[in-house]
């Protein structure tokens, strides 16, 4: 999206006709997370966290910023790999974001949040979105064996957690409506100034 996010988990077409995908092609959408973008975003991330400090006993520097780099990296990882690959594939959950494509803004935003709690499987069904919520909570978890000490527990895992699934709200709304800002940039683009 915008030429720089990758969008390999969004089904665009709501009229297709959706073909499920097995474990192996789970995984394989996990293998995107190895985008140049999220090297990247990774860094900027991590040099934020420098600038003001978080993750404090990482200390500054070189080796603090490597620090905050690998954390920032590890955790998008894992929750990657866990909600999108290991839960869906264990609970035949469908991990791929299904736009719905046409109705009012509220109604489009409404059904995008929606999708945090509600996933579709792999028989065309739906019901609360595991993956997701387990994912993201065993991300939390794993991160315990890396982040500072003052920032382990369960407070740790669950802010970690949330936060994530804000993210992943907050790229549903954009997964659901960037097709439609992409014609209307276009659109803008090639009509002639007056």
């Amino acid at each position: 999206m915008f030429g720089v996010l990758p969008n390999f988990k969004t089904v665009n077409d709501p009229d297709q006709p959706i073909t499920p995908i097995g474990p192996a092609e789970k995984f394989q959408l996990v293998t995107h997370y190895f985008d140049p973008f999220t090297f990247a975003i990774s860094s900027v991330q991590a040099g934020i966290e420098q600038a003001t400090n978080e993750k404090e006993s990482y200390g500054q520097g070189v080796l603090g910023y490597s620090k905050r780099y690998g954390a920032d990296f590890t955790d998008a990882f894992t929750n990657e790999l866990f909600v999108v690959g290991v839960f869906p594939a264990l609970l035949h959950e469908d991990p791929r974001y299904f736009r719905l494509g046409h109705g009012s803004g509220w109604r489009r935003t409404g059904y995008a949040l929606s999708r945090i709690l509600v996933a579709r499987t792999d028989s065309g069904g739906q019901r609360f979105n595991c993956s997701e919520f387990l994912g993201n909570f065993t991300s939390g978890s794993i991160s315990q064996l890396y982040y500072p000490q003052s920032e382990r527990g369960i407070g740790g895992i669950l802010t970690r957690m949330s936060v994530q699934i804000s993210y992943d709200a907050a790229f549903n709304i954009l997964k659901e409506f960037y097709p439609d800002l992409k014609r209307k940039f276009r659109k803008s683009a090639t009509e002639p100034r007056p």
